[in-house]
Formats: C-alpha cells, structure tokens, sequence
C-alpha cells in the first residue's frame, strides 16, 4: 500500500508539472500575441499621426501661399501711371506757376509806375524827374492798348511830341511802318475782289487800334 501512495504522488507532481508547464508556455504565447498586437496599435497611431502631421502641413503649405498671394501686389495699369504726376514734375509745375505769377505781378507794377510817370510828367511837373528806363518802356509799347491805356493816350502824345533826341524819329517809321501795311492789305483786297488772296497770305490787316494809334502819331509828331 505505501509503494502505490508514493506512485499516485509521483503522477500527481508529474501532471501538476506538465501542466504548470503548459500553462505558463500559454501565458508565453499569450504575451507575446499581447505585445504583438500592441506593436501593431503602437505602428498604426504613429502611422495615423504622421498623416495627420503631414496633412496639417499641407495644410499649413496651403494657408501660406494663400497669404502670399493675398500679399502679392495688383499690377497697376500703364495708363493710371501716365496720369499720375511725380513729386518732382508736381513741385516744377508749382515752381513755375509762382514765377509766372511774379513775373506777371512785376509787369503790372511796372505798368503803373510807367503811367503814372506820364501823368506826373503833365499834371505834376515840378516833382516829375526824367527817366530813360520809362520812357523806353512807353515806346516799346506804344501800340498796346492794354499796357497803354486809351485814357493815357494823348498825354503820350503830348510826351513824345516835347521829346528829343532820335526817339521822334524811331515812332515816325514805326508809325509809317502800319501805315504802309494797311494800304498793302487794302490794295490787295481789291485786286482780289474783297476775297482774301491765299498765295499772299504775308499781307495781314493791322489792327484798327494799332492803326489809329500810328495816324495819330504821324499827324503829332510828323513836320
């Protein structure tokens, strides 16, 4: 009876052996399937994430050059540019503006002083003082009914007729000077019929004012 007790033992440690054994070869297999599978959820998030991170840099990629092209000037048309004035032209025309401006200003002060120069010379003779620069400035302009005025006229007239010197004789040609181009114009008019002749066209008809002016000047100061 002792030697089978001891025999049942020995089966027993056997078989608890074999299958402690079996099982922990299960647990193995078990564990390597476990981190097998584990490898494989780790492979697939880092696989997912890497396609996320290169669609959101995409993404990114796609926002910049949106940015870029928003950024990217609208060409501007010739024509506007032709239109536009720089700075420097803009400054030039002003510049030129002001100079005419004072230019003008400077004729028309010269203009008073030079009438007023002939009404001193007859109503206020004992502060008058001569004054070759105006009296220039009157000869210059002695057809001008605008720098002369009608009002001035006769005491121009009287001026000049008092004048001496080669100055009597300069307003007489330049007088006899209109005169002769009225009686050209008017002698060619009448070869033409009253029509005006286009193979002359040098003959032009002085002004009435200019050719009044130079009558009288010839019947003041002529001898």
């Amino acid at each position: 009876m002792g030697l089978k007790s001891k025999k049942k033992n020995k089966k027993r440690q056997t078989d608890e052996s074999t299958s402690e054994n079996n099982t922990s070869d299960i647990g193995h297999e078990q564990a390597e399937e476990y981190v097998e599978e584990n490898d494989d959820v780790q492979y697939e998030n880092t696989s997912a994430q890497k396609r996320k991170g290169s669609d959101s840099d995409d993404e990114d990629d796609a926002s910049h050059k949106k940015i870029k092209k928003k950024k990217k000037k609208t060409p501007v048309d010739s024509t506007e540019k032709k239109g536009k004035k720089s700075i420097r032209q803009m400054k030039k025309e002003k510049h030129a503006q002001r100079q005419a401006e004072a230019e003008a200003a400077a004729k028309d002060q010269l203009k008073a002083q030079c009438v007023t120069y002939l009404s001193q010379w007859k109503h206020d003779r004992q502060n008058w003082k001569f004054m070759k620069a105006k009296q220039v400035w009157l000869y210059k302009n002695k057809f001008s009914v605008n720098l002369v005025p009608e009002s001035s006229w006769q005491t121009f007239l009287e001026y000049f007729e008092s004048a001496k010197g080669n100055i009597r004789n300069m307003l007489i040609e330049d007088a006899n000077k209109i005169i002769k181009q009225m009686d050209e114009w008017t002698e060619a008019q009448e070869k033409a019929g009253g029509e005006e002749n286009e193979e002359d066209s040098s003959l032009k008809k002085p002004d009435d004012a200019v050719y009044n002016r130079a009558r009288s000047l010839i019947q003041c100061l002529g001898e």
